[in-house]
């Protein structure tokens, strides 16, 4: 053992961890599913599982991940306070993130060697090349515990991890290893680079596309905007309602002006095509429950079914004046 090396007492958590960078893949994008699963309409509130997350709970949890394939492992991860590796973060879309993570364990003896295993999300580990645990929660912003016994021979074992997670929205994923066994444990230096926080951009000005409308700019920053808007909506994302309410406000100001017919067309079908409650079909991440969010939900669905009321919504095979009907009910539930 080298004089870096640290060591492990009983109680005490790996706190530094070789590495890779994030594999991140667009999750269900394409998925048409949903339409089998009636769970999607009996949802009562926050604390259900969201669909999309269903999905990845049967696709995922239990598929082999094949430890060959690890990504190099060239940066730092060091733990909080709490002794929690975090890899959290925020998605607008539903996204499958994957990360690697290496360390090396010194044994002074060959045998079992016991810890608690925590995750927010799923995670594989391999030591000395065989899998060791597989512990796939993967409930959402809750971490949790499994404790494991690790056959380690003397001297170094490598320590290999898979964790990943299907972010949505604030996405919480972390690891935490505690050490339980009173034999003391070495563990290897770790040295490098340590891995800086992703900045992920946000939803794009509404109010600046009103403004600009309202003092006739157009010119390539209003459609440049205009289109940001539509593939928020489109694309269903965390916070698009917002950007469906200023839709909205354009078809019902500015219709059949500024722009050309085959633009209003895609407005309209946009519109049709949005997810309005969570009771109507759809694969994606979108929060229908904090209160200000369920307002604009429902200010929409009111919106859309007043402004399209013969026209058939496709995510509710509902017609406009049944959504409009709907959204002024829960708007009122809301205000009574």
């Amino acid at each position: 053992m080298s004089q870096g090396d640290r060591l492990l007492a009983q109680g005490e958590a790996l706190t530094r961890f070789r590495v890779s960078v994030a594999k991140e893949e667009r999750f269900a994008e394409f998925y048409t599913g949903e339409l089998f699963d009636e769970g999607i309409r009996h949802a009562s509130g926050p604390q259900d599982r969201s669909f999309c997350r269903r999905v990845f709970c049967h696709t995922h949890a239990q598929r082999v991940v094949d430890a060959s394939m690890a990504l190099p492992l060239p940066y730092i991860a060091v733990s909080d306070a709490d002794d929690i590796v975090s890899f959290s973060g925020f998605r607008s879309l539903p996204f499958h993130v994957q990360r690697w993570l290496a360390t090396d364990l010194m044994a002074p003896q060959d045998g079992e060697y016991a810890f608690r295993l925590g995750t927010c999300g799923g995670v594989r580990l391999w030591c000395s090349a065989n899998l060791a645990a597989c512990f796939t929660p993967l409930t959402r912003n809750e971490m949790q515990f499994l404790d494991i016994r690790l056959t380690l021979h003397k001297g170094k074992n490598s320590v290999l991890i898979h964790l990943d997670e299907l972010f949505e929205r604030d996405t919480f994923c972390a690891l935490k290893m505690v050490y339980l066994d009173e034999k003391p444990l070495r563990v290897g230096t770790i040295k490098g680079q340590q891995l800086a926080p992703i900045s992920i951009p946000q939803a794009p000005d509404g109010e600046r596309l009103l403004m600009l409308m309202a003092a006739r700019e157009y010119g390539p920053q209003v459609e440049a905007l205009l289109y940001s808007l539509l593939k928020q909506a489109s694309a269903r994302e965390e916070g698009s309602v917002f950007s469906v309410l200023v839709l909205l406000q354009l078809w019902n100001q500015y219709h059949g002006d500024a722009f050309p017919d085959a633009m209003w067309r895609r407005v309209k079908s946009t519109l049709l095509g949005y997810r309005y409650w969570h009771d109507e079909w759809g694969c994606d991440v979108m929060d229908f429950w904090r209160e200000d969010n369920a307002v604009a939900f429902h200010t929409a669905q009111y919106l859309a079914g007043q402004y399209f009321p013969d026209a058939r919504f496709i995510a509710s095979s509902r017609y406009g004046y049944q959504q409009l009907q709907l959204g002024k009910a829960r708007l009122e539930g809301i205000y009574a």
